[in-house]
């Protein structure tokens, strides 16, 4: 059975941002998961923008890309950044297929997302 967890990374402080590593897949059977996982991360992140490490994400269906989508739109609203890094090639041929990537920065290190915040 597929399972999905998130870890916090760290916190840069002179950027205010944080990094955020997603682990696993996001399916019908994990997405009720992944969003109380994200909920309560969201509940005390303080940083400006969220970097979220998509490396080891294996798979991602719509909710999970519409879940994506409202957290951008969620902290976008706060004027926060959200910027993706290091997403798998089978994970960008999707998020190019729905567009996300034009909505989302999707960047292939902490560097160059550093460098856009």
């Amino acid at each position: 059975m597929a399972e999905i967890n998130i870890t916090p990374i760290q916190a840069n402080a002179e950027k205010n941002y944080q990094v955020l590593q997603v682990v696993g897949e996001i399916d019908r059977n994990t997405i009720a998961h992944f969003k109380e996982l994200m909920e309560q991360f969201l509940t005390t992140f303080a940083s400006n923008s969220l970097i979220l490490d998509l490396e080891t994400l294996m798979f991602t269906n719509s909710e999970g890309i519409g879940y994506i989508t409202d957290i951008f739109n969620r902290l976008q609203a706060q004027e926060k950044k959200v910027v993706i890094i290091k997403a798998s090639t089978r994970i960008m041929d999707i998020f190019n297929l729905v567009g996300l990537n034009s909505l989302i920065p999707c960047l292939g290190s902490e560097e160059e997302a550093a460098g856009t915040l």
